[in-house]
């Protein structure tokens, strides 16, 4: 006889998507510091060679992008953003870029749907996203990636973006140096 299935039967198992990285930035009255990790995970492989892997901090056409997810989404998105860019420094405008590219790569891979999250600073001003168009305007720090937690707390404390990715290096198993930056004067 088959018995009743209960609460407790019905478990339900939910897949995180885990950015193996950290990207954390800092806005002060002079300059806009990004750092990032080097870390590149696939499979049980972890590289951190930074001849090897692709950059997921870039600075191009007015901008600088840090780019947690998928290899594939940072380096689509460091090819979209060589010609394109908000059309000024609003968040809407910021939102209308990421729409932008979204239809971009849609009609290069009908099969992906961006999710990366994202630090962007363009026109004077630091954004961040959540995996879509959840776009907000960073008033001081802010950072990203499986590392983010621990990088915040730094940034919290004073520590400069360099020093936050290094205690989520310690921290973290899902990040490594070597450390790259890029500085924007305001």
């Amino acid at each position: 006889m088959p018995r009743e299935s209960t609460p407790a039967d019905k478990v339900a198992f939910v897949l995180f998507s885990c950015s193996m990285t950290v990207i954390a930035a800092r806005k002060t009255k002079d300059a806009i510091v990004f750092a990032s990790d080097s870390i590149l995970v696939s499979g049980y492989l972890k590289a951190t060679d930074k001849e090897v892997i692709y950059n997921k901090l870039f600075q191009q056409n007015e901008m600088v992008i840090g780019s947690t997810g998928t290899g594939y989404e940072g380096t689509m998105m460091e090819l979209f953003s060589r010609n394109h860019r908000p059309l000024d420094g609003s968040r809407l405008a910021v939102i209308d870029f990421f729409v932008e590219f979204r239809e971009w790569i849609h009609k290069r891979d009908t099969g992906h749907s961006p999710e990366n999250d994202y630090l962007i600073a363009y026109d004077k001003k630091l954004f961040r996203t959540y995996g879509g168009l959840d776009i907000y305007e960073v008033p001081e720090f802010e950072a990203v990636g499986s590392g983010e937690d621990f990088a915040k707390a730094a940034l919290h404390l004073g520590h400069t973006p360099r020093e936050a990715v290094e205690v989520a290096c310690k921290l973290s198993i899902y990040c490594s140096e070597p450390i790259s930056e890029i500085s924007v004067e305001l």
